[in-house]
């Protein structure tokens, strides 16, 4: 990669990761509209945007240094500055894909309060703990102490070794971004809303196939790599694709708070947490209650229905009918005694009323 590539790699690098703070701008602002609140997922995501960050201007950095100019022999400042870019971006790389997935799981297990799917989420998010936990120890001592981010001298066993262990890691990268398409579809499909709602609300989800795409083409491009051994050696194509996999790791995941996305859920499995937060699965009611020379109760109800004899659960904004049961009451006089006299109480005006007495059955 020449100059004018790694110019093309700063560009792109901050084009994608300003594409990343407003994705996640735009899902805070969204948020903050429609649901009100901030929870587990939001703090996640966050972090991994954070760590984006600094990822990229490592990036910027090592392209800055010489990345990627064979022809111009690099001075051993510019190599020691550009294999420390080149080791910081990488173990901030890793740490940013742990938590924009892990932002993925939080709100996955906002979604039901199924046993068996929360179990499923709880042991994802175990499994991605230990694949990034693993990520960050692999990638800071793939080269021998004291220097790890020196794969010059002798310092890494071999080339082989490189190679391997990022094959490795974008390899389970794919295989955990399948789990977080594949989990999301299973839950949303058992929640009672149409088919063309839960197609949509999968749909968005899939988007995640986008990572797994730039995962691929990173494999195929890290391959086809001929030698490994020198600094700034690796294809532009390889740290095109590593960026692009980081920023849509982030806004895959933003996109799933989007108003669409919102619309889609409108039915309330999404506030089924917030239920679920105040300890109840029965039914909230609110009555008001008036007296105007009469009487009337009125109410509404939001649930989380649970189907005992099936073992299934729907989650869902439900409003709930009032059956009424109306009575009407005539009152009138008793017969007068005094019809045919001259009496002045029998030239009294009188008037019969209907009162119409309505009550709300109590929901079992």
């Amino acid at each position: 990669m020449g100059n004018e590539n790694a110019s093309t790699v700063q560009i792109l690098t901050w084009f994608l990761i300003i594409t990343s703070i407003l994705g996640v701008g735009a899902r805070g602002l969204t948020k903050a509209i429609l649901v009100r609140s901030v929870s587990l997922d939001d703090y996640l995501i966050t972090v991994a945007l954070l760590f984006a960050i600094g990822q990229s201007v490592a990036v910027s950095v090592e392209a800055g240094h010489g990345y990627g100019s064979p022809s111009d022999p690099l001075s051993r400042s510019q190599a020691t500055r550009n294999l420390k870019s080149e080791y910081a971006a990488s173990l901030l790389y890793v740490a940013s894909l742990g938590f924009a997935k892990a932002s993925v799981v939080a709100l996955v297990n906002t979604l039901t309060p199924i046993r068996s799917h929360r179990r499923a989420t709880y042991g994802l998010a175990i499994f991605l703990f230990l694949w990034a936990i693993i990520g960050e120890i692999g990638t800071a001592f793939l080269c021998h102490l004291p220097r790890p981010w020196d794969y010059l001298e002798g310092h890494c066993s071999n080339d082989t070794i490189r190679r391997t262990w990022w094959n490795y890691f974008e390899s389970t990268n794919i295989i955990t971004d399948l789990a977080l398409i594949c989990l999301p579809i299973v839950v949303i499909w058992q929640i009672r809303i149409s088919l063309s709602r839960k197609a949509s609300v999968c749909s968005f989800f899939a988007l995640r196939s986008t990572v797994i795409a730039a995962s691929a083409c990173k494999l195929v491009f890290w391959n086809n790599t001929q030698d490994l051994q020198k600094p700034g050696h690796n294809p532009w194509t390889v740290t095109l694709c590593t960026q692009i996999i980081q920023s849509l790791s982030i806004v895959s995941a933003c996109f799933l708070y989007l108003k669409p996305f919102l619309d889609s859920v409108e039915s309330g499995f999404i506030r089924s947490d917030d239920i679920r937060r105040r300890g109840t699965n029965e039914y909230h009611r609110h009555h008001t209650a008036t007296t105007t020379g009469g009487s009337s109760t009125t109410g509404s109800a939001f649930s989380t229905k649970k189907h005992a004899r099936t073992g299934s659960q729907s989650i869902g904004l439900v409003g709930v009918p009032h059956p009424r049961h109306i009575t009407t009451v005539t009152a009138n006089d008793p017969p007068d005694l005094d019809a045919g006299s001259q009496h002045s109480r029998t030239h009294i005006i009188k008037e019969t009323r209907t009162f119409a007495v309505e009550g709300s059955a109590n929901e079992q």
